[in-house]
């Protein structure tokens, strides 16, 4: 169930970067940002209704925590995207946002058997293989920096939401899109000194936040569930992102990265089936 869960959540970053992109060239990484995550959170807060979920304080710093390290990874994954192409910045956040969060898992004792151990290692290469495979492409040293600090946002917003408690339900996710929210609202303070206007929020970002808020819910029930198959499956999300560059935005696609994702799905099926 936690492999599901997790194949889920990685299906659903995808989809939220399909819509996303769309709105990132017109009104720019942060207000597309503040408007997911905006989204996010009414989408977070739906869920309470269908989810049992208990609410505690220690489950909200959790989230608060994690919501942190996503603001930092949406914000600086849009913003590679913005300045570069998805096979430049999606591998790259992929790999760190895979690497940390199962090292976390493993280091606090999460069950994993030497075959699953194997099967990360090579879904790992696979993606670094997609990495160093993307040709000559536009703009690869400002992608690669901007996917780095995506990257570690990512891998630390992942890693600290395995603390929750199996009762918490939604409330993690809630606490964490909404902090997420508030740390965009302070970029945008910073960056461009006003609030950028949410008027007119195309169908396209509020899609793209339903995905964002139903990838973290799924992330949390996968967790819960079997850790370290969650985690592993979870980070499949570049065949998702590669292929939607691809196809819907003309990204330019190596036959290195292409076998980079056939790795890549190999060892999520070693994890999967151990």
């Amino acid at each position: 169930m936690g492999a599901l869960l997790g194949a889920l959540a990685a299906l659903c970053i995808g989809l939220s970067d399909l819509f996303g992109r769309r709105s990132v060239a017109a009104r720019g990484a942060v207000a597309t940002a503040m408007a997911m995550q905006a989204v996010a959170v009414v989408v977070s807060a739906v869920m309470l209704l269908a989810i049992e979920s208990s609410f505690g304080l220690r489950d909200l710093a959790v989230g608060m925590v994690s919501g942190l390290g996503l603001g930092v990874g949406l914000g600086c994954y849009l913003g590679g995207l913005a300045r570069s192409t998805s096979t430049v910045v999606s591998p790259i956040v992929a790999t760190i946002s895979a690497v940390v969060p199962f090292t976390y898992a493993v280091a606090r004792g999460a069950p994993a058997s030497a075959w699953s151990v194997c099967g990360a290692s090579v879904a790992i290469g696979g993606l670094l293989l997609i990495t160093v495979g993307g040709g000559r492409v536009a703009h690869v040293a400002v992608g690669v920096r901007w996917a780095l600090l995506s990257g570690l946002g990512y891998g630390v917003g992942l890693s600290i939401v395995i603390e929750a408690s199996e009762a918490s339900g939604a409330w993690p996710a809630v606490a964490q899109r909404a902090t997420a929210l508030l740390l965009m609202l302070a970029v945008a303070l910073r960056s461009t000194g006003g609030v950028p206007s949410l008027a007119g929020m195309r169908l396209t970002v509020i899609v793209a936040g339903a995905f964002a808020a139903m990838s973290t819910v799924f992330y949390l029930l996968g967790v819960q569930a079997d850790t370290t198959p969650a985690v592993v499956t979870a980070s499949m999300f570049p065949a998702v992102t590669v292929a939607v560059g691809r196809g819907f935005y003309g990204d330019a696609v190596s036959r290195s990265q292409l076998l980079g994702l056939v790795v890549v799905l190999m060892g999520v099926a070693a994890v999967v089936a151990a």
